[in-house]
């Protein structure tokens, strides 16, 4: 047994780290449909949680070390009491692979006045906007350490790029839900399909606390507080600047708009209907370029 979970962790390295960040197989994983080879999902100490394979090969799965067998094509998973991530790991008969890294949340009802662990959090609205279930108050966040803070939770995005920018020691919490990731992902995939020379964005702000939400003046129920929210900007070289993705040959805010309209026209593409949310644009100013914001509140919003 010990030999097969080896070789099943061997297989999942080669192919993690290959240039192809897709799997020829896809899962829904709590709700979120996914095909790349990391991915990350987030749940509350306890919580029972769905994993369904789509693919005719036979797929091996395990969770923790412990192989797992479905019921009726379903395989139901019981998150761990401990906060933490654990390994998910699924291999095909050809040996692709993918990782799925299940973040155990810390409850935030052990939040003592604004603080958790001596992290400033702040305090959450007490209803919902409209009642949109999207606005509802987090259940638990995620804890970033020195230790983890760099960890992958897709083929691109790390831990740390979702990091609320309100200075602190570790440990930090943040929230992110998991169809932002999968959202970037298509998107940094959309630019290098269009050639634009990208490695990863730049991320101006991504989950912030409520507490540091307020002290910049922004609106209370701002989806960048309920972790489903990023501004992001392309400067691949680091002069403050969004790059010339336009190929102008002038460094101006058209880049940013250019930015904008590429993922504006992806509104009607059937592979982009479970990313339908907010899309804003930015103009540079002394504290950052220009940047767009993409978000995921599941209705069409524009600025």
């Amino acid at each position: 047994m010990k030999k097969t979970v080896l070789l099943y962790i061997i297989f999942a390295l080669v192919t993690v780290f290959s240039a192809d960040s897709r799997c020829n197989f896809r899962v829904v994983v709590n709700k979120e449909k996914n095909d790349l080879k990391i991915f990350s999902i987030f749940v509350m100490p306890g919580n029972n949680f769905d994993l369904k394979v789509l693919s005719r090969e036979h797929i091996t799965v395990q969770f923790n070390n412990n192989l797992l067998l479905p019921k009726k094509g379903v395989y139901s998973i019981i998150a761990p009491k401990n906060k933490g991530n654990y390994d998910l790991l699924l291999v095909d008969s050809q040996s692709d692979s993918m990782l799925i890294n299940v973040f155990v949340k810390v409850p935030l009802s052990k939040k003592k006045g604004e603080y958790l662990n001596g992290y400033r959090i702040g305090n959450y609205p007490l209803k919902p906007l409209s009642n949109d279930p999207v606005y509802e108050k987090p259940k638990g966040l995620i804890e970033v350490t020195e230790k983890n803070k760099d960890m992958k939770l897709s083929p691109n995005f790390a831990l740390s790029d979702f990091v609320c920018k309100q200075e602190s020691d570790f440990p930090k919490y943040i929230i992110i839900k998991e169809r932002l990731l999968l959202k970037l992902e298509y998107i940094l995939e959309l630019l290098r399909n269009k050639n634009i020379g990208i490695s990863k964005f730049k991320f101006i702000s991504a989950y912030r606390t409520p507490y540091y939400n307020k002290s910049i003046g922004n609106v209370a129920y701002s989806r960048h507080i309920y972790g489903g929210a990023a501004d992001i900007c392309i400067d691949e070289d680091n002069n403050g600047r969004m790059d010339d993705i336009n190929k102008d040959g002038i460094l101006d805010h058209k880049d940013a708009v250019y930015f904008y309209q590429l993922i504006e026209e992806q509104t009607n593409d059937r592979s982009y209907l479970d990313f339908i949310g907010g899309l804003g644009l930015y103009k540079r100013n002394e504290a950052h370029p220009s940047f767009i914001h993409v978000d995921t509140r599941g209705f069409k919003a524009r600025w």
